[in-house]
């Protein structure tokens, strides 16, 4: 369901942003901007902290292999909008540890807790710790699994919005969004998020 909202409904500080990068980039603000920069004391400021941190902060996990899980998230819910954006992200981000088309040639410690991540996602009841035997064995540190779950987190909840919200990719927003996303490592400029 489209909400007319989300399309006129920012400050105008947001509003200015997005009609700047928009005019630079020559494609419309992707809908994912601008579910964010809505009402941003509501989601956008916690959900902005989340994503910089969860995608590109210091982890344990590269780029490419967070974006691989965030990839993960969307085919599991069918999202093909975010299917296309974290495919493009993969390609942009991985410096070749993991190709998009093939989890097998990611290293061994990213599979297992790919692996996991996907049982957490898929039918969370019975998870337990028997379910990290192989990512232990391997060296993966507690707080790198930790890590990985909130990569799964964060696009769990944004992946449920785009499905809720009918996102949709205009002409232009995967290549050029997505190479801004990735430059300015998943952040907004403060005034928008006012």
């Amino acid at each position: 369901m489209r909400l007319a909202n989300l399309e006129t409904g920012q400050r105008k500080p947001a509003r200015f942003f997005m009609l700047m990068a928009s005019k630079s980039s020559g494609a419309e603000m992707a809908d994912v901007v601008k579910m964010i920069l809505y009402r941003p004391e509501f989601f956008g400021r916690a959900v902005s902290e989340l994503f910089a941190e969860a995608m590109r902060g210091p982890s344990f996990w590269t780029p490419g292999e967070r974006e691989y899980i965030a990839l993960t998230i969307a085919r599991l819910f069918k999202i093909p909008y975010c299917i296309d954006i974290h495919t493009e992200m993969i390609g942009i981000a991985a410096d070749g540890e993991v190709d998009v088309a093939d989890a097998d040639t990611a290293r061994p410690e990213f599979r297992a807790v790919l692996s996991f991540v996907e049982k957490v996602m898929r039918s969370p009841g019975p998870v337990s710790g028997d379910d990290l035997r192989e990512a232990r064995e391997l060296g993966v540190p507690d707080d790198a699994v930790v890590e990985a779950l909130h990569v799964a987190f964060v696009w769990n909840a944004v992946d449920r919005l785009a499905f809720a919200f009918d996102f949709k990719l205009l002409e232009g927003q995967l290549t050029k969004g997505t190479r801004a996303l990735h430059q300015f490592g998943y952040r907004f400029p403060a005034f928008t998020l006012r």
